[in-house]
């Protein structure tokens, strides 16, 4: 997941090129880290370190691990730490990166903090992107504490990765009065508490959702590639609606619809979570307890 972030920033910044970035998202999920790599990720050695350690293993019937034990470079917790990091995307992509010459250790560094400053991520946020913890990641791009809002958008991002793709791309959440849309499909829960959910944009997006539901390749947003997107929001609603109704608030769910080249308006916040699936982005829209209007 890191590697679409930091992917897109490579490109923007001319560091790599389209085939380049599609071979090495494609390795990176074949690719182990090597420890290494890893432990100047980790900034626990030097590049200068890991090489010395690097041509010392070839000298030597010995792991990586314990050759940097036994020059006083890693303690056994240590290592044993970054051997438990051999999975993670973050490093992976890396690994990718650097097994192909296309960066170096060093460069990668430098790069991500251009990355973090220039999106204005924390390190914090930043440890939380690579993590590759999507419950880690929301709360990046949105404020997971807004009543019913944060935890309906949450439940259905976990939904995405869990039904739809695994490997998405957040963007900085936001909110309007009005959203004007190519394709829409939507429900409302009506109740001790009025949402409304949806997932709006352009029809080629919408099918990277529609498609990978119902498991059939649909050529075009037509009924059946919308019923396919009401069924998916109906089953993260009615997730959603389970989960209210355990903490004694009761809701229920209206049948979805969908509707096209038309605006929708609230008299309150539309909260706005842009997703990207497959390269394409779709909208996550949110209301909560006020009225919707499509027009």
């Amino acid at each position: 997941m890191f590697g679409l972030y930091f992917g897109d920033y490579l490109l923007e910044k001319n560091k790599i090129s389209h085939s380049q970035l599609e071979d090495v998202i494609t390795a990176q999920h074949t690719s182990r880290p090597k420890l290494g790599l890893i432990a100047v990720a980790e900034k626990l050695l030097t590049s200068k370190q890991a090489d010395e350690l690097n041509e010392l293993q070839k000298l030597k019937d010995c792991r990586f691990g314990d050759i940097a034990i036994e020059k006083g470079y890693l303690l056994k917790e240590e290592v044993n730490y970054l051997l438990n990091l051999q999975g993670n995307s973050y490093l992976q992509f890396v690994q990718a990166l650097t097994d192909r010459n296309l960066m170096t250790m060093d460069q990668i560094e430098l790069t991500l903090e251009e990355f973090k400053r220039e999106y204005g991520f924390s390190d914090t946020e930043l440890d939380a992107l690579k993590s590759g913890d999507i419950d880690r990641i929301i709360p990046v791009f949105m404020d997971i504490n807004i009543p019913f809002v944060g935890e309906c958008i949450t439940l259905a991002i976990r939904n995405i990765i869990r039904f739809v793709n695994n490997n998405i791309k957040l963007k900085k959440a936001y909110t309007v009065k009005k959203y004007t849309f190519h394709s829409i499909a939507f429900q409302q829960l009506v109740g001790n508490h009025e949402l409304f959910v949806s997932f709006a944009g352009e029809d080629e997006a919408l099918l990277e959702i529609a498609s990978p539901f119902a498991k059939e390749n649909f050529e075009s947003m037509d009924e059946d590639a919308f019923d396919s997107i009401c069924e998916f929001i109906n089953c993260s609603n009615g997730l959603y609606a389970s989960k209210l109704s355990r903490e004694d608030i009761h809701i229920d769910m209206t049948p979805p619809g969908f509707d096209q080249n038309k605006s929708l308006t609230s008299d309150g916040d539309i909260y706005v979570v842009p997703i990207v699936i497959g390269g394409k982005q779709s909208d996550l829209l949110v209301v909560v307890d006020h009225k919707v209007e499509i027009n």
